[in-house]
């Protein structure tokens, strides 16, 4: 079993031993913005969440839940939890963009160092973007002081979900490494950090790496939960790992695109690589789900919630065609962008400042071009190729720290558009794969992780041997590729006075 906590809604996805999809649940919950910089979970109704999709899954499959060998878990990144000893919440969950902490990360960049910082964690230090644990348990002690000294742990979904499950406090690596207090080097909490942070390490959870098994469910979690007592529980991931991992991605070469909210980018690093070139550009460095590799990850924030922003504010017709016809809306969205040509319009993607490799929260979307004749196809083909320049540029940024990439696995919502995955190909010039799960990739990844733990495959290569399949293939067209060769130039000089007009340079 695979089970993908998520920002906005949780997935249980049971697989077989070669990776066939089982069964799968999955259930949405509140993302709360109390105030405009807040952004949290309620830890309570994510467990409910949780445990209904366990359920679900399990009476989908119709099995009985003992026939369950293992279940692992990937989750979002620095999100935490302050809990007891008992296992109860204390606080709601800070999670990625949520921006209360910007002092606090501020304080770190003067007092520790952005450079000193990357060399420690792989983890880019920046007071315009404080997404990371470290500062916002700093922002707990100082504004929550009560429920700060009440704390047991901190423990990012992860080690929240194995305490729950098994009653012991367990976090991997690669979610470890996000909270910006691990060591990425030495593996372990690091004390230069702590110490400077005033922290006692016993606050933290246990870190093991990714496909070790933590301990077996209880009775008590069985009843919530309906898996089996004594299931085992085996260390998971982050997200973007796992899902690379669920892609078939075991060796440096390729890059995982992962198109939703968020588009995200990663590639397996053999052995680490943390230039400061990197640090400015925004890019982090994981310990990755796989034993000995890293995981170089980057992102572009509104990749697919451009699109969706589109729609919800100009796609009344295409939302109502697709509910008389019981389609998705994004489908006729990409069939409009397929059938128009818009050679001179640009659609700048910043719509909540840029992400990697330009790293600038003041930059701001743009479109650029109009004229009379342009129409609505031509607007969400700029929007598709304008994301998809992204995904260039950050190709091309990561080859220049030395990391090859031969293809573009491509997972998320947008790997269901054969029109949008020869887009991206004929922009990057890179073979575009979609692996046959690619909706559940990040799901697979634990799944993959759990089979290993359980000892139903050797290690996680025979793994991915037995349980991933690619379902498609795009190669460029050699003239479309010259035609957005152009364009692509031309984006880039239009970038420039995009961002002198938001006083980026």
């Amino acid at each position: 079993m695979g089970l993908d906590i998520g920002t906005t809604g949780s997935k249980s996805v049971i697989f077989s031993e070669d990776g066939h999809v089982v069964a799968k649940a999955y259930r949405e919950y509140t993302l709360y913005h109390r105030e405009p910089h807040l952004s949290e979970l309620n830890p309570e109704e994510v467990w409910a969440a949780i445990r209904e999709v366990l359920r679900e899954s399990i009476k989908r499959a119709n099995v009985d839940s003992d026939r369950i060998e293992a279940l692992s878990a990937s989750v979002l990144g620095e999100a935490f939890v302050p809990v007891t000893k008992h296992g109860e919440p204390l606080y709601w969950s800070m999670t990625t963009f949520d921006a209360r902490a910007v002092r606090q990360t501020r304080w770190w960049e003067e007092n520790f160092g952005a450079e000193a910082m990357y060399e420690v964690t792989g983890q880019p230090l920046s007071g315009a973007i404080p997404i990371y644990t470290l500062p916002k348990i700093q922002w707990m002690r100082e504004n929550e002081p009560e429920t700060f000294s009440k704390t047991w742990k901190f423990l990012c979904w992860g080690g929240y979900l194995n305490l729950k499950l098994t009653g012991r406090a367990v976090t991997d690596r690669s979610v470890a490494t996000r909270t910006m207090l691990f060591d990425i080097r030495r593996n372990e909490w690091a004390g230069d950090i702590l110490g400077l942070a005033g922290l006692d390490e016993a606050v933290l959870p246990e870190v093991k790496p990714s496909g070790r098994v933590v301990g077996e469910v209880t009775r008590e979690a069985s009843r919530e939960t309906g898996l089996a007592a004594g299931t085992l529980v085996v260390t998971g991931g982050h997200d973007q790992p796992s899902g690379a991992l669920g892609a078939g991605m075991v060796e440096e070469g390729a890059l995982m695109d992962s198109t939703g909210t968020v588009e995200c980018y990663g590639a397996v690093q053999d052995r680490l690589v943390l230039d400061d070139g990197m640090r400015r550009q925004g890019f982090a460095v994981h310990s990755h789900v796989i034993e000995d590799k890293y995981f170089m990850f980057g992102f572009t924030p509104t990749g697919g919630a451009v699109l969706r922003w589109f729609r919800d504010n100009f796609g009344y017709e295409e939302r109502m065609e697709a509910e008389k016809r019981g389609m998705d809306a994004y489908d006729i969205l990409t069939l409009e962008a397929s059938r128009a040509t818009a050679p001179s319009l640009f659609l700048f993607p910043y719509f909540e400042g840029s992400g990697t490799p330009a790293w600038d929260r003041r930059a701001r979307g743009a479109l650029v071009g109009l004229t009379l004749s342009s129409t609505k196809g031509d607007v969400i083909r700029a929007i598709l190729e304008g994301i998809t320049f992204e995904l260039r540029r950050n190709v091309e940024a990561i080859e220049r720290y030395g990391i090859r990439l031969t293809e573009i696995r491509a997972v998320g919502g947008a790997s269901r558009s054969p029109f949008w995955l020869q887009l991206k190909a004929d922009v990057t010039g890179k073979e575009i794969l979609a692996p046959e799960a690619r909706m559940e990739a990040a799901a697979l990844g634990v799944a993959i992780l759990a089979a290993k733990g359980a000892g139903v495959h050797r290690d996680v290569h025979e793994a991915v041997r037995r349980m991933c399949r690619i379902a498609e293939r795009y190669e460029p067209d050699a003239k479309a590729k010259g035609i957005y060769d152009e364009k692509y130039g031309n984006y880039l000089r239009l970038y420039s006075a995009v961002a002198r007009m938001f006083g980026q340079r």
